[in-house]
């Protein structure tokens, strides 16, 4: 029976009942002295007001009926509390007051093929989050190479909301120990903000992701939301391994976030060390972390030689130095054996011949091997340095020489797409549209499935033969360039997809 049938019989039903009922009731009770009289005269005053009443009466009993059954319809369908769940794939789950999924929703590409056929509307909390860990696990999502999970509840009632975080910690941790999977599962309480709302939307992730991404960035002095959004939680993860980074007490850890896609701490120090020209013990205070730059993930390898502080990025994937700078004056030995730092001699000049040798010889080259070679004289606080910058092999190196001892004040090394005009001529066999394809997917680690809007184009006619590979995957936007005749990496970018 519909809400208006039901209506139009409990209103019929009660306007015809109630005076007749009356009617009979008093008949029922005779004549009694000093009554009847009354009875006569009031019996069509009562009959009146009976049937003022009957409409009153069928809206109360409606009322209660309609409010009971309003009151269970409301309490199954009223948001209690918000699970999010995020790998890459990011899925919402809003539940009511009894822990039921009142829906599900995907909020990026890699949340829609999670949910596909999976129906969890009316599904107990436990029950939809094993069926997303399920799907999870069978897409491939969550495996040794990338373990980490984001499990975030934001509940208005802290202590539910506790509760809830720390029962479905524990069902995922089962699951993922029966699946023989060393997970990494990190669990936070949120709360609404509406300003890291409108980013999470923005980004197509979950408010429980942006907080973490937040978090990260605060703790960072050089990290932004914008570079970071397009992560994987176990990119993530790996970075609020840093050091550097407070994680607030709201986010809960356990296990390791898995590094095994990446070259691994000791490559990334034997990379570092090699690149500096020394050994690891020669070196003190060393220090490897994850970080993020220019859009790859890197070994931040930090350590110090007399004296001298060097800070080496290593791209985590290939083994290729990003950046490289170093501070400090190196430490000499007078006469007397105590150690004495290179302070700059009042009115000393090595020259700019001299500075330009300390910088080629300590990049390992030859002046006859580099390009747009440049020295220039600068003063910093009084003291007098030269500035040296060249490119060799697609590097562009800029050097900082104490211009009174010669000392290294410090090197960045940047990958650049400009290289000596001996290469010009290199590319007689190209290696194809494929293989640019390859070498491009393969640098930014996702596999061909995982892309959409992929695009090649052939750039052979170039000084530098090379294809231009673009694609779009998580929400990024990447482009590359790859040398045509060596599958080398000549350039890539990451940007958040508008």
């Amino acid at each position: 029976m519909t809400e208006q049938e039901m209506i139009r019989h409990l209103h019929s039903a009660i306007e015809h009942a109630a005076p007749d009922a009356v009617g009979d009731v008093l008949s029922r009770c005779g004549a009694q002295k000093g009554t009847e009289d009354m009875t006569q005269q009031e019996r069509p005053v009562k009959n009146r007001r009976t049937r003022r009443m009957a409409p009153w009466l069928a809206a109360a009993c409606l009322a209660l009926i309609i409010a009971g059954g309003g009151m269970q319809y409301t309490q199954s369908h009223l948001v209690r509390s918000i699970i999010s769940v995020d790998v890459n794939p990011s899925v919402e789950l809003k539940l009511n007051a009894k822990s039921r999924v009142i829906s599900a929703v995907a909020l990026n590409r890699d949340g829609e093929e999670i949910l596909e056929g999976l129906k969890l509307e009316g599904a107990d909390a436990n029950v939809a989050v094993n069926a997303l860990i399920g799907s999870l696990l069978q897409h491939g999502y969550v495996d040794e190479l990338a373990n980490s999970i984001l499990i975030s509840v934001e509940d208005g009632d802290s202590v539910r909301g506790a509760a809830l975080q720390q029962e479905l910690t524990t069902e995922v941790e089962a699951i993922l120990d029966a699946a023989s999977l060393n997970a990494a599962i990190l669990t936070q309480s949120v709360e609404e903000n509406e300003a890291l709302r409108q980013q999470a939307d923005e980004y197509g992730i979950s408010l429980g992701k942006a907080q973490l991404i937040e978090t990260l960035v605060q703790s960072s002095d050089h990290l932004t939301f914008a570079a970071l959004a397009g992560l994987s939680v176990n990119e993530l993860n790996l970075l609020a391994s840093n050091t550097s980074m407070v994680l607030p007490e709201t986010v809960q850890t356990s296990g390791k976030a898995s590094d095994s896609a990446y070259i691994g701490a000791e490559a990334a120090k034997t990379a570092a060390f090699r690149h500096a020209g020394v050994s690891e013990n020669q070196v003190s205070a060393l220090e490897v972390d994850f970080d993020y730059e220019d859009g790859v993930m890197v070994y931040e390898v930090e350590f110090a030689v007399q004296g001298v502080e060097h800070d080496c990025d290593v791209d985590a994937s290939t083994g290729a130095i990003v950046k490289y700078k170093t501070e400090g004056m190196q430490q000499t030995t007078g006469n007397d054996g105590t150690s004495a730092g290179g302070t700059a001699t009042q009115g000393k000049d090595i020259g700019s011949a001299a500075a330009k040798e300390a910088a080629l010889k300590h990049a390992g080259v030859s002046e006859s091997q580099v390009s747009g070679l440049r020295v220039e004289t600068d003063w910093d606080d009084g003291v007098l340095e030269y500035k040296v910058e060249f490119f060799c092999n697609r590097t562009e190196y800029e050097y900082e020489i104490n211009g009174a001892t010669g000392a290294i004040l410090s090197v960045e090394q940047d990958q650049e797409d400009t290289a000596s005009s001996g290469d010009a001529g290199a590319a007689a066999n190209h290696i194809g549209i494929e293989a640019a394809k390859t070498a491009a997917l393969q640098h930014a680690g996702i596999s061909a499935k995982d892309v959409y809007d992929l695009s090649v184009e052939s750039e052979l006619d170039d000084r530098i033969p090379h294809y231009e590979v673009e694609f779009k995957s998580g929400g990024i936007e990447y482009g590359y360039e790859i040398d045509a005749s060596t599958g080398a990496v000549l350039q890539y970018e990451r940007e958040q997809d508008d």
